[in-house]
């Protein structure tokens, strides 16, 4: 009988020692995080242990594009993703159930790069060149609007669908006369080239969001987790607002770019946790495309329920104008 009552006694304090380690064991999430620079609120977190201070163990992984990102998202192989609003719409229209926890920023990254010596010295002469696009992404989006402007078909150009490290290499090489890409990836490629290149700017033609999205399922099932990264992404907005010099640096080291260049780079872009009241409208223009570009017929999805408030809500009310 004593033997058993010792028993049992070991049971319920190894079951409390058991729930204990489980409550204060960090969790483990993957983000899956873009080449570039309006991410880098993201990036900061990391960097500074937000993540970590909140109890997550986030692993980040790199791809070269947000639409690269948010595959791995829609793929189970990742918790989180940053990237821009494009690829995040493209999804929603394909019949992927994902949702936006937060905008983290809003920025004009893209543009185009020409090289000059192959005649390219205004979007017209784009006619009969041979350009790369990344499928799906907010760059390809701003070509379609560029096109468009100028009275331009995509038949009247050499299209060619390609990862951004990749035309940077073929621009450089002669290869095509000129892709449309996002920073940092422009700035790479002007660097190397110099006069031989112009980078056009997006303009009107575009003004976008960064966006933080999540499977819809795991979301609303880890209420928590969801308030977590925006609690570790608000110290990270923090962190840039009263130190954007140091910010900068960070980031620049971490994308490989110089830190006397970054600085003109950061100009372009807002760095603001939100989800504005333009959202919305933007998701719902960018899923018109979409939807033509992909030959989707049948009602658009509302975008307005793609986008998950309660997190923000909960931390930085101030932050959420959607109703």
């Amino acid at each position: 009988m004593k033997n058993k009552f010792n028993f049992s006694i070991i049971i319920f304090l190894l079951s409390g020692f058991s729930l204990l380690f489980s409550q204060t064991m960090p969790t483990k999430l993957v983000y899956a995080a873009p080449t570039v620079l309006p991410s880098s609120i993201c990036y900061i977190a990391v960097i500074k242990n937000y993540f970590k201070e909140e109890g997550l163990d986030v692993e980040e992984k790199m791809f070269s594009s947000g639409r690269d990102a948010l595959q791995a998202l829609a793929s189970q192989q990742a918790q989180f993703q940053s990237g821009s609003e494009t690829p995040f719409v493209h999804a929603i229209v394909q019949g992927n159930d994902l949702i936006t926890i937060a905008a983290i920023s809003e920025n004009h990254e893209v543009g185009f790069i020409a090289r000059t010596d192959h005649g390219i010295l205004k979007p017209e002469d784009l006619k009969g060149k041979k350009i790369a696009t990344a499928a799906g992404t907010n760059s390809d989006y701003f070509m379609y609007q560029l096109l468009k402007k100028y009275n331009l078909k995509s038949s009247d150009l050499q299209i060619t669908n390609m990862k951004d490290p990749d035309m940077k290499i073929a621009l450089i090489n002669g290869d095509i006369d000129a892709y449309f890409s996002r920073e940092p990836h422009l700035y790479y490629a002007k660097k190397e080239l110099g006069d031989k290149a112009k980078i056009f700017e997006p303009g009107d033609l575009y003004y976008g969001r960064q966006l933080v999205n999540m499977n819809r399922d795991y979301a609303l099932k880890n209420p928590l987790i969801v308030r977590k990264i925006i609690r570790a992404l608000l110290k990270a907005e923090t962190f840039i607002i009263k130190n954007p010099g140091e910010a900068q640096k960070l980031v620049a080291t971490k994308l490989k770019i110089d830190s006397k260049d970054i600085a003109e780079l950061w100009k372009d872009i807002i760095y603001k946790i939100e989800l504005d009241k333009k959202l919305p409208e933007i998701l719902e223009k960018i899923g018109e495309w979409s939807a033509s570009s992909s030959k989707k017929t049948g009602p658009l999805p509302n975008f307005k329920d793609h986008i998950y408030k309660d997190g923000l809500n909960n931390e930085k009310p101030s932050a959420v104008e959607i109703q």
